[in-house]
C-alpha cells in the first residue's frame, strides 16, 4: 500500500566522527585525577570538571564546537546570535562490570558525548523516552505491542565507536549498559548552555 509516515515532534540525536586523537592526547585524557561518582554505580569521573578549557585541548574543544553550532544552528534551528558555550566537560572511566544508571543532564541545554576508547562490549548508551513525551498514548491505555518499532519504542540504543561524538538535549534521560570486556572504557562528556539575548524586544526579554 502506498503511504508516508512522517515522524512528528522527533527528538534530535545528533552522531558524526572526529579525526583519531594522537597518542599523547590520548594518554593526557586517560590519566587525570579519577573522583568516586555518587548515585551512578561502579564509573569513576575526573575530579577536574572543565577539562575542555585547558590549553592542551584547545584543538578538541575546536572539533567539538564545530559539532556543537552545526546541531545547534543547522538541526535545531537556534537563532545564530545565540553563542553555544561549552560549560562542564569530564572523562569517564568504566572499568569490567561498570554501568551508568538512568540520568540527564541539569544546568544545560545541550550535553554531549566523545568517546576516546571504547569496543563492542563495553558497554551501549541507551537513551530513555521520558513518559511525558507521549509518541502514542502514554500510559493511558497499555498494549502489549506486537513488534517493536521507531513509534512504541521507550528506549533506544547506541553501539559507540572510538572517537564518535553523540550530542543531545540535556534533558534527554540516559543511561550505560554494563562494560563486559576487560578494557576500560573512556568518554568525554560536556555540557552546553546559550549566551546572549533570548525573546528581544518582548516583555520576557532576557540576557544571558
Amino acid at each position: 500500500m502506498n503511504h508516508e509516515v512522517i515522524p512528528l515532534f522527533s527528538i534530535p540525536l545528533y552522531k558524526s566522527q572526529l579525526a583519531p586523537l594522537d597518542p599523547l592526547m590520548f594518554q593526557k585524557l586517560t590519566n587525570h585525577e579519577w573522583e568516586k561518582t555518587e548515585g551512578f554505580a561502579t564509573h569513576v569521573e575526573t575530579e577536574e570538571r572543565k577539562l575542555l578549557h585547558r590549553p592542551e585541548y584547545k584543538g578538541l574543544k575546536k572539533a567539538i564546537q564545530e559539532h556543537i553550532d552545526y546541531y545547534a544552528y543547522e538541526v535545531i534551528g537556534s537563532q545564530k546570535d545565540l553563542t553555544w558555550e561549552i560549560t562542564t566537560s569530564w572523562v569517564n572511566r568504566s572499568q569490567k562490570d561498570d554501568y551508568h544508571v538512568n540520568h540527564w543532564h541539569s544546568n544545560s541545554l545541550i550535553s554531549g558525548v566523545f568517546y576516546i576508547n571504547t569496543n563492542p562490549n563495553s558497554g551501549a548508551i541507551v537513551f530513555h523516552k521520558d513518559k511525558n513525551h507521549k509518541t502514542l498514548w502514554g500510559d493511558t491505555l497499555r498494549i502489549d505491542w506486537n513488534k517493536e518499532t521507531d513509534y512504541n519504542t521507550e528506549a533506544v540504543g547506541i553501539l559507540p565507536k572510538n572517537n564518535e561524538v553523540l550530542i543531545f538535549p540535556s534533558i534527554l534521560a540516559h543511561s550505560v549498559m554494563t562494560n563486559t570486556s576487560s578494557e576500560s572504557r573512556f568518554s568525554l562528556a560536556f555540557n552546553v548552555f546559550p549566551r546572549g539575548v533570548f525573546g528581544k524586544s518582548g516583555n520576557s526579554e532576557l540576557s544571558l
